[in-house]
């Protein structure tokens, strides 16, 4: 390995720890309240990556324009970057999960709302996105990020919720250790 290679790493992986522990310095455990409801808002990763992917397709839309490489394969590149970063701020403005006393509901991105009593809680699990996801027994799942502003509270109402006169041998009953590599997960 050339010395060259040693340096750019010695400078990128402080870097990047450092905005790593940022983003979970600056992540709220508490949600949003507006009335009764309780609301995940998207955290500092989201905004990371919302800002990331605005830098990243206006150096592209730069190299481009002044004819650094080659303008179909450029233009291609920019493209890819802009509709994802299009994508991610229609997320933000679309989705949404927020809870009461009595239920739990997320809007999708397609605007279609998904809603579950806190009685009708059967189920949870940990999808490999890493998003966490609650159901009912036969009912659509809830999914949403660990990683969003508020989590923390809206773990705290799911264990409180989680059924627990379930048979010894049923899988829902491990919600607590789903909820707590949930929580580990969101802050590394």
């Amino acid at each position: 390995m050339s010395a060259d290679a040693l340096m750019k790493a010695a400078l990128f992986v402080p870097a990047f720890m450092a905005v790593t522990a940022l983003c979970v310095c600056l992540q709220r455990r508490r949600a949003r309240r507006h009335g009764e409801w309780k609301y995940l808002t998207p955290g500092p990763y989201f905004w990371l990556g919302l800002f990331a992917g605005l830098l990243i397709t206006a150096v592209a839309t730069l190299v481009v324009a002044a004819g650094r490489v080659e303008r179909t394969s450029g233009l291609l590149f920019t493209s890819f970057f802009a509709a994802l970063t299009l994508f991610l701020a229609v997320q933000a403005m679309i989705e949404q999960v927020r809870w009461n006393d009595q239920r739990i509901e997320r809007r999708t991105i397609t605007g279609r709302t998904i809603s579950l009593s806190w009685h009708e809680l059967a189920r949870i699990g940990v999808e490999w996105t890493g998003y966490l996801w609650i159901s009912s027994f036969e009912g659509p799942r809830l999914r949403f990020s660990t990683y969003d502003n508020g989590f923390d509270e809206l773990g705290e109402t799911i264990r409180d919720h989680l059924p627990t006169d379930l048979p010894p041998a049923s899988p829902e009953l491990d919600g607590e250790a789903m909820l707590a590599e949930a929580r580990v997960r969101g802050r590394s």
